[in-house]
């Protein structure tokens, strides 16, 4: 009886790396394993256990993720590449994934954060994608469509952006924002989220010395280079 469910299960995995779907794996209380591509039968569950077989294995979206998305970034106006990279970093397309600080879901939306864009359930895959694409266009316009202090804000918080005038010293943030980045085809380096370059003044004395500095002259007359 055991071979024939690893059959099955292995068979079943197949034909998801085919199809790029997703795939519930659920044990019963009898110890049997029902496997569906329905994930809405436990959404609803509370905590409910299953172990999801994400798509980040595939570079593929599952298709009906992917037509959301599509719609999703037509109505606000959000690169369907930044919310598809976003959505694989967070959690792979996992409906049921949840983070050691709390955040749940696809987008892995915070309570706070979703309650502020009427999410309700954050485990029901169509609020959360929608949520999270709110979220990124608020921080996009926030920032001024800065892509690196957006996924930092994201990631870590805009108080941590606020704080450190930029990507703060996380690993995991700085690691983020790689991800994203690679996943949206774009260049990824140590350089991709510096902080902005320091001006330089270039002028001369009442004395007729020239000065380089990061800072200013004293005196408001003096004729003035910046360089940055």
């Amino acid at each position: 009886m055991k071979i024939r469910s690893l059959i099955l299960l292995i068979t079943l995995l197949f034909l998801h790396f085919i199809v790029s779907g997703e795939i519930i794996v659920r044990q019963n209380k009898d110890g049997s394993i029902s496997l569906t591509n329905s994930p809405g039968v436990y959404r609803n569950s509370g905590k409910p256990a299953v172990k999801y077989l994400s798509s980040s294995f595939s570079t593929s979206v599952p298709y009906n993720y992917h037509m959301k998305i599509k719609d999703l970034s037509k109505k606000h106006g959000v690169s369907e590449s930044l919310i598809i990279a976003v959505a694989r970093a967070e959690s792979g397309f996992n409906t049921f994934a949840k983070s050691k600080k709390g955040a749940v879901g696809i987008m892995q939306l915070m309570k706070k954060t979703a309650k502020g864009y009427g999410v309700s359930n954050r485990y029901n895959a169509d609020q959360n994608l929608e949520g999270g694409v709110k979220h990124l266009k608020y921080l996009l316009n926030r920032y001024n469509n800065d892509l690196t202090k957006t996924l930092a804000a994201y990631n870590a918080g805009e108080e941590a952006v606020k704080k450190y005038k930029g990507v703060p010293p996380y690993r995991e943030t700085k690691n983020y924002i790689r991800k994203v980045r690679k996943f949206m085809g774009l260049p990824v380096s140590s350089t991709s989220y510096a902080r902005a370059k320091t001006k330089i003044f270039k002028y001369k004395t009442q004395n007729g010395r020239l000065m380089i500095s990061d800072s200013p002259p004293v005196n408001s007359d003096t004729k003035v280079e910046i360089f940055d």
